[in-house]
């Protein structure tokens, strides 16, 4: 789908996407006439805007696992274990069409914020409260 599509396609309320993500939880992909289920649980939407939306849906995922969507900066609290600096500019590389240019070095060591990020480092009493 391409991008002018995309902004053509009809505008979906927090409803229609809760009931949508609903539907896609409830029926497995190997679920018989799975398509026509989803489209009958998410109220005003056509199959075609069902099927256009799990595209979109199926799209920004591929962008964030590429690594072309930037992970949120997160400030530095003082007593925490990442460093101010670590942070870095947040930008990680540009996409067009799908396609992306990543200005990491795929090979190197990712920074220390990254590594904390992931490893689901635990809240500070500060953090916390």
């Amino acid at each position: 789908m391409t991008v002018e599509e995309a902004v053509n396609s009809s505008e979906w309320s927090r409803e229609q996407d809760k009931a949508f993500e609903n539907a896609l939880a409830t029926y497995p992909e190997d679920s018989l006439d799975r398509w026509e289920k989803i489209a009958a649980d998410v109220p005003g939407k056509t199959l075609k805007e069902i099927k256009e939306h799990y595209e979109l849906l199926e799209d920004d995922v591929n962008r964030i696992v590429s690594g072309c969507v930037p992970l949120p900066l997160y400030n530095s609290f003082e007593g925490s274990t990442g460093h101010a600096g670590d942070e870095g500019t947040g930008k990680k590389g540009s996409c067009h069409l799908g396609h992306c240019n990543n200005d990491s070095n795929h090979g190197s060591k990712n920074s220390r914020s990254d590594q904390e990020r992931r490893k689901g480092i635990a809240w500070t009493e500060d953090e916390h409260r």
